[in-house]
């Protein structure tokens, strides 16, 4: 895994179980689910919500965002724990070969798209504590494309 520059963290807890049922969630609905609390937590840290789910032929990418150092391709990884401390934490399934095709990614992003110098790539994992709390890790920085 990469090393990252900084790391922000929060424990979202609902007042209902806004997961109910998550424990039968097939992985896809999982991973939409983890999505859709990622892009309210960038939303919620100010960062400006660009595409969701955009295609290339390298690949897709979760969540496009923008913030004051410019763009952020952000890879979103969601696992249910659900009382299974001894799961790994889902943003650590990350690997170089993904960074590989976000590189890609970005390459694509480049030729569609006026003046980006560069691009940061986060990740963020979602891990599923019970029906509702989740645990957020926003890992920052992890990889640079410049052009």
């Amino acid at each position: 895994m990469a090393e990252f520059e900084d790391m922000t963290q929060a424990i979202i807890d609902v007042t209902k179980p806004a997961f109910e049922g998550i424990e039968d969630y097939t992985p896809k609905e999982v991973g939409a689910m983890g999505e859709t609390l990622a892009a309210r937590f960038l939303k919620d840290l100010g960062y400006e919500l660009m595409d969701h789910n955009w295609e290339t032929p390298f690949g897709e990418v979760d969540i496009i965002a923008k913030d004051d150092d410019g763009i952020i391709f952000v890879e979103v990884k969601s696992r249910r724990l659900l009382g299974c401390p001894h799961d790994e934490a889902p943003e650590v399934a990350v690997d170089k070969d993904k960074f590989t095709r976000y590189a890609k990614m970005a390459e694509f992003f480049k030729m569609t798209r006026e003046e980006v110098e560069s691009i940061r790539f986060d990740v963020i994992g979602i891990a599923f504590l019970s029906n509702r709390i989740a645990h957020i890790a926003h890992l920052l920085g992890g990889y640079w494309w410049d052009e």
